[in-house]
């Protein structure tokens, strides 16, 4: 009897032209792919060590540090918890610039710089500057909201714009393969059907393209990751110079990437490839 192996390699035989067809187009999609796992990745580590936004707090002279902190800590709690305070020795500052914030004081005040978590709204933080400088033991609150208002939207921004790319993206690369995987079996259907008839179970009718798209996907892993490998590294540097930022992970990182969208992609053409063999009608006469 022809085993499963037998069949796929005869079909392949059959129409190679498809085979790679099919592999030059999920070559390209799996670098897709692979692109947008790592402006997800990159997007993700920047965003994690991104320092939040700050305000300073200078309190009037003469308040006790415990009270202040006490006061700071109260008021954070409830608005923005997970907040940094920390005092800034009046050393640390030009004097000239203090003074133009309180004017002209006998004693320069004790001056509280707060961070904000990086997942604190703008809306909170505005509402803490606005309670904060109502407070009477406490002279003024530095706070550029335009700026902090300008990060909060860009940050926003990239996020939405990383999900409205990459969403669209993923589905292309799973139409590509859904389409590549229904060329596979336009030369594979005579034989499926003429096997339903017979009397085959599942496995001997779809296992011929299960394989054949297992094969493909394989193929196309290897080739992609070796396109996406290439653009990466000599793409990514010159925007790193460009913008002077770290967007490129370690080796180790890109080549985890690979192997885990190779795992992801074989296990969605075996099951895709098994559900468009068993669509197939028996052949009737």
């Amino acid at each position: 009897m022809i085993t499963v192996n037998v069949r796929a390699v005869r079909s392949l035989k059959q129409d190679k032209k498809s085979f790679w067809v099919v592999v030059a187009l999920c070559s390209l999609a799996f670098c897709l792919l692979a692109h947008m796992s790592l402006i997800f990745i990159s997007f993700y580590e920047n965003h994690r060590t991104m320092t939040g936004d700050e305000i300073s707090v200078f309190m009037e002279p003469g308040t006790k540090a415990e009270d202040a902190k006490k006061f700071l800590t109260s008021q954070l709690d409830q608005l923005a918890p997970g907040s940094e305070i920390r005092l800034i020795p009046p050393k640390d500052i030009l004097e000239e610039d203090i003074l133009k914030l309180i004017g002209k004081k006998d004693k320069i005040p004790d001056i509280y710089v707060i961070t904000f978590p990086i997942s604190t709204p703008f809306a909170s933080i505005q509402e803490m500057v606005h309670v904060i400088a109502e407070a009477k033991d406490v002279s003024v609150v530095s706070a550029n909201l335009d700026w902090i208002k300008k990060r909060y939207s860009l940050r926003q921004a990239l996020a939405l714009g990383a999900a409205a790319f990459g969403i669209p993206a993923c589905a292309l690369v799973g139409l590509l393969f859904v389409v590549g995987i229904h060329r596979l079996n336009s030369f594979l259907k005579h034989d499926q059907a003429l096997l339903l008839m017979l009397g085959a179970n599942r496995w001997q009718v779809s296992g011929p393209l299960v394989e054949i798209a297992c094969a493909a996907t394989l193929i196309s892993s290897a080739i992609g990751s070796v396109l996406y490998f290439i653009t990466t590294y000599v793409s990514v540097p010159l925007l790193e110079d460009a913008f002077e930022v770290h967007l490129l992970p370690s080796l180790g990182v890109n080549i985890l990437i690979c192997l885990f969208l190779t795992f992801v992609l074989v296990v969605y053409a075996a099951i895709c490839s098994y559900i468009t063999a068993g669509r197939t009608k028996p052949l009737t006469f």
